[in-house]
């Protein structure tokens, strides 16, 4: 046992992302279950004050999604601005409060105790201002060593200290059932947070990783295209959380507008490994996604009766993040457990299978949130995804094959 906690805390991914993909198996398992008992036969989910379409969010913004974010982040961040890699101590802290926090969510979750949940989101909270504030003592070393900035490092961490604010409010919906809260605590999570680092790491990692590997490829990644990106998701944000709806289409559109030509921009014109082509594929889901909001919202704006219910901003949950946390998860596994960069089988079936439940997610939205098509999303994604989840935690659970450390 302890030679195998020791293997799982002996590089800042492993622990983080061995959380991230169990709650992307388990939670989905959880989330599936319940849509069936609600939709199609009761099979005795438990219930409890609150309901569980009100636990969704929380678990998946600030606890599934977050524990890639880090696992990505403590590995890469020293190397982004210049410094050594963090030592063990100050990376296991979070990896040890985010496997604590999904053990308290599952046990939250299959008994219904929304106060238990609370508990789990505070400890993954701990881990994650232990996270942040390394990051912010490296972004100070850099200022102090003249090296600086790096403002992609500065990115990620504004989008963290948004996540962190948002985790705080879901923990205040949970003790006290305050529906502004819940809502508070949704925007900041999509527009402040989980929008802003796949902005961040995909400006940042996807023109790197093409230039690595696609003969003559122009990397592009200017920093104002990135400060745009800041202003039109904050601009949403305000729009949300004043509750002008109808004009979040302006926003959403320059969004739309902004992805689309990075996409483009970023597009390999000759031959490119599947590992990229599935980074580029993924992304495409964000003009997407953002064109669809900007339809929702225009349709209410002009007194149109045109309802996508909660279909554009999954083509971006499901497609998007689930596509780019699979590619980007990937990647890293491999490449820091000594295998070749190539997609396995396994993977490519996952990858699939994300496109596959996000059109289904869509068609229900499109369909006035018909729980059969909910139910569809759910069941492809636990089968096809989670053989995925499986391969990669068996490798974080066993030594590098090279024989390195790490």
């Amino acid at each position: 046992m302890r030679a195998r906690i020791a293997i799982i805390f002996a590089a800042p991914h492993r622990s983080l992302f061995l959380a991230g993909v169990l709650n992307f198996a388990l939670l989905m398992i959880w989330w599936t279950a319940t849509l069936f008992d609600i939709y199609i036969w009761p099979i005795g989910m438990a219930s409890g004050d609150v309901p569980p379409s009100l636990l969704h969010a929380p678990v998946m913004l600030f606890l599934m999604v977050p524990s890639f974010f880090f696992g990505f982040l403590l590995t890469v961040f020293p190397r982004w601005i210049g410094f050594p890699d963090l030592g063990q101590i100050q990376y296991a802290p979070t990896g040890g409060a985010f496997i604590i926090a999904s053990i308290l969510a599952w046990i939250a979750l299959i008994g219904g105790n929304h106060h238990l949940l609370a508990i789990a989101l505070c400890v993954a909270g701990l881990g994650w201002l232990v996270a942040l504030w390394h990051m912010i003592v490296l972004l100070i070393a850099e200022i102090r060593d003249s090296k600086g900035p790096t403002w992609h490092g500065w990115s990620a961490s504004a989008a963290l200290c948004f996540g962190l604010a948002g985790l705080g409010f879901s923990v205040k919906f949970l003790l006290t059932l305050d529906a502004h809260a819940y809502q508070i605590a949704n925007s900041l999570g999509t527009f402040g947070f989980l929008l802003p680092i796949f902005m961040t790491v995909a400006h940042r990692m996807i023109p790197f990783f093409a230039g690595n590997v696609v003969k003559d490829y122009v990397a592009w990644r200017p920093f104002w295209l990135l400060t745009l990106l800041w202003v039109f998701l904050l601009a949403h944000l305000i729009l949300q959380l004043s509750g002008y709806n109808s004009l979040q289409f302006i926003s959403a559109a320059a969004l739309s507008a902004l992805t689309a030509t990075m996409l483009w921009r970023w597009w390999p014109r000759q031959a490119a490994p599947g590992l990229l082509m599935v980074l580029i594929w993924g992304f495409a889901w964000a003009p997407i996604g953002f064109a669809l909001i900007a339809l929702g919202s225009f349709a209410e704006f002009a007194g149109y009766n045109i309802s996508l219910g909660r279909a554009p901003v999954h083509a971006i949950y499901i497609g998007m993040a689930g596509s780019l946390v699979i590619a980007m998860v990937t990647r890293v596994t491999l490449g820091h457990s000594g295998r070749p960069l190539a997609m396995s089988r396994l993977t490519w079936l996952a990858f699939g299978a994300i496109q596959l439940s996000a059109i289904a997610r869509i068609v229900a939205g499109v369909r006035g949130e018909h729980g059969h098509w909910f139910v569809l999303a759910g069941v492809i994604w636990i089968l096809l995804v989670t053989p995925w989840t499986l391969q990669q935690a068996r490798i974080y659970l066993s030594k590098r094959v090279d024989g390195k450390a790490g």
